[in-house]
């Protein structure tokens, strides 16, 4: 059966999840493994793990992993006039939060909105070029009251998510929001799929992550239950072939999924990867066998679950791929569906590897043995 990518990608855009409400994401990614996974389990925290590939207990332990929540707010407060004030969760892109659309995803079901702004005709001249601060902004869900509002199913804490359903654009582009990270929720059920009936020798884990847009380290209770030898995250990563970042990067969507050399997040959170040349060999040499174009990215200002899961355990080696994605945190991310389709390709090629061929360093004190390239 061949894989869907359009189909597995616009449905998964559809369901909402910000970070620490991604339930409907879990279950449908549960749903999908469990058709051909040898198990599927969900921690405390709501990742689900997909187990595949060599049962053997020696088995070298691999694990591909994607978060699936995305980039959103929370109601604040409801004002007694019903207009509704929220925080965000995760970085949306604040200039363009004014006039965006909305979901508020209540207990009794979504309630659509909007992100007001001052009527252009009453607004003074800064008013009409720059973006208000966040505790100036307010949600309009129509309603006419404080009461109102709480009838409709919101509250303290209700959970809101940019609205922009997924369209098909020109070249296999894809705008959506909540394209991070989707796409790499997407390439894990490719890769599933891909794999099913392949005798691997490898064991892999496929786990589907929670809150990597509020803290970046909701996947790291997982760790312990693996123990991988490696990790390899599915991301998206800033495209710079539009006017303003054409001269910044070679990273442009339709050109292949970006293996990641550096990435560094330097304002609050101090932590990023470097990964170990011999891992950026390997993703390298097995895309060249597999004639999968790919390019390489080094990324100040991204971050992802690597940067904490390298220093668990005894050490973990981590890789990154990258999928490139143009206005990033904003309601109306765009990203290619052949760049999707390579990331699934590599990483399908790279589980029916043998175990000699991934560059483990052995644990100091054991008698791990891995080659070293």
């Amino acid at each position: 059966m061949t894989f869907d990518i359009k189909n597995t990608l616009f449905t998964l855009l559809t369901l909402d999840g910000i970070s620490g409400h991604e339930t409907a994401l879990a279950d449908y990614m549960q749903q999908q493994f469990s058709a051909t996974a040898h198990e599927v389990w969900r921690d405390r925290l709501g990742n689900v793990v997909a187990r595949y590939g060599s049962e053997s207990p020696d088995a070298l332990r691999v694990m591909v992993f994607a978060h699936m929540d995305e980039v959103g707010f929370m109601v604040r407060k409801i004002e007694p006039t019903g207009f509704v004030r929220f925080e965000r969760v995760g970085g949306p892109a604040q200039i363009t939060m004014p006039g965006s659309r909305v979901t508020l995803n209540t207990e009794q079901g979504p309630v659509p909105g909007c992100i007001g702004i001052k009527a252009y005709h009453f607004a003074k001249a800064d008013e009409r070029t720059q973006s208000p601060s966040l505790d100036k902004l307010w949600i309009d869900i129509g309603a006419h009251s404080k009461a109102d509002a709480e009838r409709m199913g919101v509250r303290v804490g209700t959970p809101i998510t940019l609205y922009n359903p997924p369209q098909l654009l020109a070249n296999d582009l894809v705008c959506s929001k909540a394209l991070d990270d989707r796409l790499g929720c997407t390439a894990l059920l490719g890769v599933a799929q891909g794999i099913r009936q392949q005798p691997l020798a490898i064991a892999l884990y496929l786990v589907a992550s929670v809150q990597e847009e509020f803290n970046i380290r909701g996947i790291v209770p997982v760790l312990s239950r693996i123990k991988p030898d490696l990790a390899i995250g599915i991301d998206i990563t800033p495209s710079c072939d539009t006017p303003d970042l054409h001269d910044y990067s070679d990273v442009v969507v339709n050109q292949g999924v970006g293996i990641t050399c550096l990435n560094y997040h330097g304002r609050g959170t101090l932590a990023g990867l470097i990964t170990p040349p011999r891992l950026i060999t390997m993703l390298e040499q097995t895309a060249r066998e597999a004639a999968i174009p790919v390019q390489r990215e080094v990324a100040p200002g991204v971050i992802t679950e690597t940067g904490y899961i390298q220093v668990e355990q005894n050490g973990i080696p981590c890789a990154s791929l990258s999928i490139p994605c143009r206005y990033t945190h904003s309601p109306a991310e765009v990203a290619s569906l052949r760049d999707l389709g390579h990331c699934i390709d590599l990483l399908t090629a790279l589980a029916q590897q043998r175990p000699e061929s991934f560059p483990i360093e052995p644990i100091p004190g054991t008698l791990q043995e891995h080659p070293l390239l």
